[in-house]
């Protein structure tokens, strides 16, 4: 009996010691938003890791650099500089070094990586005519793929990098329509209530983005989804003025969706399922916008607007805890999380 007991115990001090002995769980990557400030009085690009509030400066110099934007394997940044004259597209190592222009004296705002990492998407600024554009990463080659007489903007990529959405501004008001990326047939995507701020969904199959509606069919920016085939609308949410319900942005999981609702006159970060359920609306006061989900989905980052102050960098968790201010003076446009 004593022997029975002695090894039980002896068992029992090997699992403990195995147990302590486990290797220690490995810590993911470190998350990291980047984004453009003219804190320093200038345009720069900048670092910024929301866990410990740390700072690193990509770029340095007299021209202006904003509206960087990860390429999808994390290895590299875009951008729009002005250094050769005009607005252009860039391109750096996620050190900042090895600048690199890619575009010549062809303006360019609104940048969208492909999902391939192959080119570019943006927007050629010309007064009352900008057009969608991509340039190639490896070579540079321009190909335009918009040639209508009023705007087209908000270029956004399907997830095969095959199509591309965009906002059209025709003279009534915008209208949301589908382009190859090889260049070819442009057609409307959604039907004839128009619509702004496409936003595919990460398997391809559906696109969020916001209805805008005449008068005679029942006004109130709407926030829909619809299938990647045209078809299959639902609707979200309803009642909002103009602009509300805007910039949808789905959460990793794709459980989740993300917007700006008007709250008594005020844009605020809204949260709900993907089915238009549950919503939360987790800021308040001032005006947010512009979210964008960590790639953990664990954080949503957007801009607060006070009056007074420049715009400042926010984060918080999905349903508004943890919210603290990262940095302020940044750019209009969103900061991006580093893929993982």
């Amino acid at each position: 009996m004593r022997f029975v007991a002695f090894m039980a115990l002896m068992c029992a001090i090997s699992h403990v010691t195995s147990l302590a002995a486990a290797p220690a769980p490995q810590p993911g990557p470190i998350r990291t938003l980047v984004v453009a400030s003219d804190k320093s009085g200038n345009w720069e690009i900048y670092l910024v890791q929301p866990g410990s509030g740390e700072l690193k400066q990509l770029t340095d110099n007299n021209a202006s650099d904003t509206e960087p934007i990860w390429a999808p394997d994390g290895k590299r940044i875009a951008f729009v500089s002005d250094r050769d004259g005009i607005p252009d597209v860039w391109v750096m190592n996620t050190d900042g070094t090895e600048p690199k222009q890619l575009t010549k004296k062809t303006g360019g705002t609104q940048l969208r990586w492909s999902p391939d990492g192959s080119k570019i998407a943006f927007v050629a600024a010309k007064v009352n005519k900008d057009q969608i554009h991509t340039v190639e990463v490896a070579t540079g080659k321009i190909a335009q793929l918009t040639t209508l007489t009023s705007p087209s903007r908000q270029p956004a990529w399907s997830p095969d990098s095959k199509s591309l959405l965009y906002t059209y501004h025709l003279a009534s008001r915008p209208a949301i329509y589908i382009v190859p990326a090889a260049g070819g047939l442009k057609k409307r995507f959604v039907d004839v209530q128009g619509g702004v701020d496409a936003a595919w969904s990460s398997d391809g199959k559906r696109i969020a983005y916001v209805c805008t509606p005449t008068p005679a069919n029942g006004g109130g920016w709407r926030l829909n989804t619809i299938g990647a085939d045209g078809k299959d609308v639902k609707q979200l949410a309803s009642g909002a003025g103009t602009p509300g319900n805007v910039f949808p942005q789905w959460s990793p999981n794709l459980a989740r969706i993300s917007y700006g609702e008007l709250v008594d006159g005020t844009l605020q970060v809204a949260v709900m399922r993907a089915d238009g359920n549950d919503k939360m609306i987790i800021t308040s006061k001032h005006t947010h916008l512009h979210t964008r989900w960590s790639p953990d989905g664990l954080s949503i980052s957007y801009t607060r607007f006070e009056k007074g102050q420049p715009p400042a960098l926010w984060v918080s968790d999905p349903d508004g805890g943890n919210a603290k201010e990262l940095l302020r003076n940044v750019s209009a446009s969103a900061a991006e999380w580093k893929p993982k």
